[in-house]
């Protein structure tokens, strides 16, 4: 009886896992664990790798993004660098190189003074902000030759080709000036008409028709300044004595007028004229006169300066 507990004593002791020596797993078990081990490392080692991957590819994304609309080289020399194998690379190269030659096409005519040179960078590259900078110089280009021109003509056409340009209210402004500034033939005709009229009063002594013509008070007439009407009459009568037998006045055909606005925002004539006097008298004395004349003529048709420097004389 006693024996066979023994053995079952025995039995139990030959199937245990630990080695009583050691205190370790026997040979079977630390297999076991090294298996699991490696399981384990295989599978940290690939989801490390799989983050690589995933991660590498988020940077790759996004680094293609930065592209677009770039005009910076170095961002498309970057990814290049970075990401040689990517699928995107000969994309990105492609810009890289198409970038490079709108740049140096950019870098020789930015300075250019001819519009038909951004024109034609505008119809070979399409980009947003060159094509900004197109208009803009075009822009500026034509304002510049409107200004040279100086014409209505020139500055309509501003207006019609860049009517919500940088310069639009400039050239709206200069057209205006302009307007105010034209002399119709009707203008010119009225004008001359009140000069000759005066000339001929001055030359008859008709102070009808001299006063007729000028404003109550002149701001100048001759060498006299604010000289009103009587003063005016006196001036021209003192110019006469009993040898002059006759005077005439022949106004030249070298009449301008220009038109500006006065302090009422009234339009105000300045003609500038040469007239010649021709005297003739029965003593010796001054029979001849050439003078560079300047008139000021009012809104109302009225004279209101009137200066004459001598340019030549004889006797």
């Amino acid at each position: 009886m006693s024996t066979k507990i023994e053995t079952t004593q025995n039995d139990t002791t030959n199937h245990s896992p630990i080695q009583p020596e050691t205190g370790l797993p026997a040979p079977k078990s630390r297999k076991g664990l090294w298996i699991l081990l490696t399981v384990l490392a295989l599978l940290i080692i690939g989801a490390s790798a799989a983050y690589y991957f995933y991660q590498n590819s988020k940077d790759e994304e996004v680094a293609f993004e930065i592209l677009e609309n770039n005009e910076n080289v170095a961002d498309y020399e970057d990814f290049l660098q970075k990401f040689p194998n990517s699928h995107l690379a000969p994309t990105v190269a492609k810009r890289l190189e198409e970038l490079k030659a709108m740049l140096a096409d950019w870098q020789r005519i930015q300075l250019s003074d001819k519009p038909t040179d951004f024109v034609h960078f505008k119809e070979m590259y399409a980009n947003p902000r060159f094509t900004r900078l197109c208009d803009i110089k075009i822009d500026s280009l034509d304002w510049v030759m409107a200004q040279r021109l100086g014409t209505q003509e020139a500055f309509q056409h501003s207006l019609d080709v860049h009517p919500d340009g940088r310069y639009a209210s400039e050239a709206s402004v200069s057209q205006g000036t302009l307007r105010d500034r034209e002399v119709t033939p009707g203008d010119r005709d009225q004008i001359m008409s009140v000069i000759t009229d005066f000339y001929r009063g001055f030359e008859n002594r008709d102070e009808t028709l001299v006063c007729s013509n000028i404003t109550p008070s002149m701001t100048q007439f001759l060498s006299k300044k604010n000289a009103t009407k009587s003063e005016v009459l006196s001036i021209i009568k003192g110019m006469f004595n009993e040898h002059i037998q006759k005077c005439e006045f022949v106004i030249n055909r070298d009449f301008t007028i220009t038109r500006s606005m006065g302090a009422d925002n009234q339009p105000v004539y300045t003609a500038v004229f040469s007239v010649d006097q021709h005297i003739q008298r029965d003593n010796e004395g001054k029979t001849f006169g050439s003078y560079k004349a300047t008139a000021i003529i009012t809104s109302q048709l009225l004279i209101s300066s009137l200066t004459m420097q001598e340019i030549s004389a004889s006797r």
